[in-house]
């Protein structure tokens, strides 16, 4: 858990930081660029709520992420409480559109590419085969976005050790919102080795051997000693 915890304030406090001239710059491109979807949500501009594909709302929360994003680079480590607080915010717009995707009501069609051994290719997902996906990612999503609130809660209150039981409830939630993709990764790994080793077997006879492993513990005398050990109730060899 301390692990997962070091990569989470990591993802949310890089280390290298912008200088302020340069967020300034940046915060303002992604300011700028969050304006149009925002006034296309009201008819304003160039854009209006038809070129929006869904409800007038997503397209100001869309580009709210971006103008809350900026306004985060802007803000800076100089500003911890209004950098944490827009950071806040851009993650709660990502959550809000992944969750409207995945549990909202009405049809889902959604594009992409599949890239599998035995197929690559664009294709189109409608129902579950679009929600599924955007479903896991909202979890994931909506895991982050509760440590987010929490660890901002907890340096608003003065820092540890006020709200830690609350912020280790959110690490945990992050972790069990993973756990499938963990879990999907570890059938993978586990199930190519299996093929190789089947396949190692079928083409020489002899199941694989992890050969420099077994020679290390020869080299530390490990084998040895565990093979010169006498069984329970026998008796030791005498020269």
């Amino acid at each position: 858990m301390a692990r997962s915890r070091s990569i989470i304030v990591g993802i949310m406090n890089p280390p290298q930081q912008l200088k302020p001239g340069t967020a300034l710059l940046v915060g303002l491109v992604f300011v700028a660029a969050g304006i149009l979807p925002m006034l296309a949500a009201f008819g304003i501009g160039p854009l209006g709520p038809e070129d929006i594909n869904g409800p007038p709302w997503l397209g100001f929360v869309a580009g709210g992420i971006f103008a809350a994003a900026g306004l985060a680079v802007i803000a800076g480590p100089q500003s911890p409480l209004a950098n944490g607080v827009f950071a806040v915010l851009t993650l709660a717009g990502l959550a809000a559109i992944g969750n409207w995707i995945a549990f909202g009501v009405g049809e889902r069609v959604c594009s992409g590419s599949i890239s599998l051994p035995w197929r690559w290719g664009e294709s189109d997902f409608s129902g579950l085969g679009c929600r599924i996906p955007f479903g896991l990612g909202a979890l994931i999503t909506d895991a982050f976005l509760c440590y987010m609130i929490v660890s901002l809660l907890q340096k608003a209150l003065g820092g540890p050790p006020r709200l830690a039981r609350l912020l280790k409830a959110a690490e945990w939630l992050i972790v069990a919102s993973l756990a499938p993709f963990i879990l999907l990764l570890l059938v993978m790994a586990v199930s190519s080795a299996a093929a190789g080793a089947v396949k190692t077997r079928w083409t020489t006879g002899a199941w694989p051997k992890n050969e420099a492993f077994i020679a290390r513990q020869k080299a530390k005398g490990l084998l040895k000693r565990f093979g010169s050990k006498t069984p329970p109730g026998a008796e030791p060899d005498k020269e």
